[in-house]
């Protein structure tokens, strides 16, 4: 089965519409979490995932635009935008963003979480350190996680943990006899040096990922940002890719 693999579109429309045309021949669509936040069009990426997705998690900023996570948890940057998106949210995309799964799921010979399976909501996994521990508590052979904006897999074997970057995009074949967690980078504010929205594609018959980026608009949507009153870090990260 071939699998989209989207993360962390946080409103960002303009990259969600540019990366669209890519999964036509995806048999299912996963979402990884953090739908929205930082980006002035959440409602819009809500209804696309409500459309498309068969799977869509709970992310951070998700559970706090539904009061499931204090703000005090975020820096006043991200908790500013999380206020903006509470108050720019209809009833109908609020309601789906509180039912959606807060924690690991297991689907099609695969795991998924939006940060860790540890902590699934909170955690970041941000060096082969944090992956290798990761990797001793629990027993899947493939997770998919979000939540660091960065495109990478860490692949273990006998006690090692290595990394790999796919901040230019790349295919990685996953061995029978290997371990792995793969992030497929962000839709909506990539933080790996590349502005381009990144995600992945799974085929869970031959064992491969592939990990695109896609170029769009960002000056459009930090436009909009900024037109939307929300704060300007948020439009100058999307130039930027970090």
């Amino acid at each position: 089965m071939l699998i989209a693999v989207l993360s962390d579109i946080h409103g960002n429309y303009d990259a969600l519409q540019k990366v669209s045309p890519l999964l036509t021949e995806a048999e299912e669509i996963v979402v990884l979490g953090d739908t929205v936040g930082y980006g002035a069009e959440p409602d819009d990426c809500v209804h696309w995932v409500r459309e498309k997705a068969a799977l869509c998690l709970m992310g951070n900023h998700d559970a706090a635009c539904v009061d499931e996570l204090p703000l005090t948890w975020f820096n006043p940057t991200a908790a500013e935008a999380v206020e903006w998106t509470r108050k720019n949210l209809s009833p109908a995309s609020y309601r789906y963003l509180q039912e959606l799964p807060q924690g690991m799921e297991h689907r099609h010979g695969a795991s998924w979480v939006h940060g860790s399976p540890a902590e699934p909501l909170v955690e970041y996994i941000t060096h082969a350190s944090i992956a290798l521990g990761i990797f001793d508590r629990f027993d899947f052979s493939v997770c998919f996680f979000g939540h660091t904006h960065v495109a990478e897999v860490y692949e273990y074997q006998d006690g090692m943990v290595h990394t790999h970057s796919f901040a230019g995009g790349g295919t990685i074949t996953l061995d029978p006899q290997r371990r792995y967690l793969v992030n497929p980078g962000s839709i909506g504010q990539p933080r790996d040096g590349n502005p381009q929205a990144s995600l992945a594609l799974y085929n869970s018959d031959e064992g491969t990922v592939h990990v695109k980026r896609v170029k769009y608009d960002f000056r459009k949507a930090g436009e909009k940002i900024l037109s939307a009153g929300l704060p300007e870090m948020l439009a100058l990260r999307l130039l930027a890719g970090n």
